[in-house]
């Protein structure tokens, strides 16, 4: 999972530069209150440690086997989603909405599902002798 743990790690970068961007009060967050701040901030963190967990044990969040973190850290992202969209409704429409944590939900899955086809390609190309189609004769 070598290009997948490149894409979790990237992600966790984007989600940590989030973080940091609300928590200093960036764009439409700076006429929010300290509070709201402060919870979408701590929302966006985890969200990006858990994609930061995902890519260094190089399993993901969506795992068949490993850590518990590896098998279920997706149920843990889907309730950071949660808890972003509460604290949204509880603050005023004008401070800006966690939009991005939503679409935290389908990396996983999306990751997963490249995973599985490359898996699925290689082990075809490997059984049909290359990615020709077999073995290849000069003219």
């Amino acid at each position: 999972m070598k290009l997948g743990a490149v894409v979790y790690a990237l992600i966790a970068v984007g989600w940590l530069v989030s973080a940091g961007a609300v928590f200093r009060g960036y764009g439409t967050y700076a006429a929010a209150d300290r509070w709201y701040q402060l919870a979408i901030s701590a929302v966006l963190l985890l969200t990006g440690v858990m994609f930061g967990v995902g890519a260094l044990t190089r399993r993901g969040l969506v795992s068949d086997d490993g850590p518990r973190i590896c098998r279920q850290g997706w149920i843990v992202v889907i309730a950071l989603v949660g808890a972003g969209i509460v604290v949204s409704f509880l603050g005023e429409s004008e401070w800006g909405a966690p939009y991005p944590t939503a679409s935290a939900i389908f990396i996983p899955g999306w990751i997963k599902r490249l995973q599985v086809k490359y898996y699925e390609g290689r082990a075809e190309a490997v059984s049909s002798g290359g990615p020709g189609g077999g073995s290849r004769t000069g003219s």
